[in-house]
């Protein structure tokens, strides 16, 4: 099945965001801060990072490592997304909210659990990255012409691509008899952790070791029975069910959080389409930098050894 741009994107960019952690570099003649946040940790660059025998790695060695090998890649990603987001402001480039919340719920499907505070983190830093894609999708694609039919074949034939089905997102304790699970059922209404309880009595071998989580299924998911989702929708987000009973005994279900259906009619879908038929005309890769030419831009910053 053919996939669109800006969903492959937003794959990449969630293994990118996921492994990438923004860092904040302090000159220590310009300020008089000790510390350093790398995201949650904190790092004192008046002491060494690392001591092996009798060598420190200092803190500023760190940094000019980092900026010896990345420092003019990630200053040229910073240019590249203010560009975009300069000229999109400038075009007024408007995305439609429902690609947006599609989009989203596509990243969250790819990750594990969350807690609430992970959670708003991540779904401001995808947004920002779901509307640089696209604009820039935009940007690219404006001169290139698309006809009406062309778009309308296109969007009837991969339909199915621009719409998002319902999920859930729930764990489990499966237990083989009914007693099992009373047992299980006396422990978790005592106030016990799901994911306590799961490691401990769960008999699913392939979900054990994570607590009894299982991740995000739609209805027609053919890896659950079918009694999980029918279920875990009836749920409350963050409660648990009371035993059901399952071919290889009986489950009790926790919902964590419900992705609803996300349906884009042909109108809303519009420019998506166009920019995917359009993309797929384009001589050369998708890449920003073409455009930097269209806004003043003073480079100060070279690497003289790439």
């Amino acid at each position: 099945m053919r996939v669109s741009r800006l969903v492959l994107w937003s794959i990449i960019l969630l293994l990118l965001i996921t492994n990438i952690t923004t860092i904040f570099i302090f000159s220590g003649e310009n300020s008089s801060d000790e510390f350093v946040v790398l995201e949650e940790n904190k790092v004192d660059r008046n002491k060494p990072l690392a001591e092996i025998g009798n060598k420190e790695i200092l803190y500023q060695d760190w940094m000019s490592e980092l900026i010896e090998q990345y420092g003019e890649s990630v200053l040229h990603d910073l240019i590249d997304k203010e560009v975009v987001f300069q000229l999109a402001e400038k075009e007024n480039i408007e995305i439609h909210p429902k690609i947006v919340d599609r989009e989203l719920s596509r990243m969250m499907v790819m990750q594990g659990l969350l807690s609430a505070d992970e959670k708003e983190k991540k779904v401001e830093k995808w947004t920002e990255q779901i509307h640089y894609r696209y604009y820039l999708q935009h940007l690219l694609s404006k001169s290139i012409s698309v006809s009406e039919a062309e778009i309308e074949e296109y969007y009837q034939f991969y339909q199915n691509q621009y719409q998002f089905d319902d999920m859930v997102q729930l764990s489990h304790i499966l237990v083989s008899t009914e007693q099992e699970a009373e047992y299980v059922m006396a422990r978790l209404d005592d106030g016990e952790s799901f994911s306590e309880v799961a490691s401990e009595l769960s008999t699913d071998e392939g979900s054990v070791a994570s607590g009894g989580y299982l991740g995000f299924y739609s209805k027609t998911s053919s890896f659950i029975p079918s009694e999980y989702y029918d279920t875990a929708i009836s749920l409350e987000a963050g409660t648990y069910s009371e035993p059901v009973l399952v071919n290889n005994g009986y489950a009790i279900i926790f919902h964590h959080q419900h992705l609803p259906a996300i349906e884009l009619s042909y109108e809303e879908a519009y420019e998506e389409v166009r920019q995917d038929i359009a993309l797929d005309q384009l001589e050369s890769e998708v890449d920003a930098s073409v455009l930097w030419d269209q806004l003043e831009i003073d480079l100060r910053y070279k690497n003289e050894n790439n």
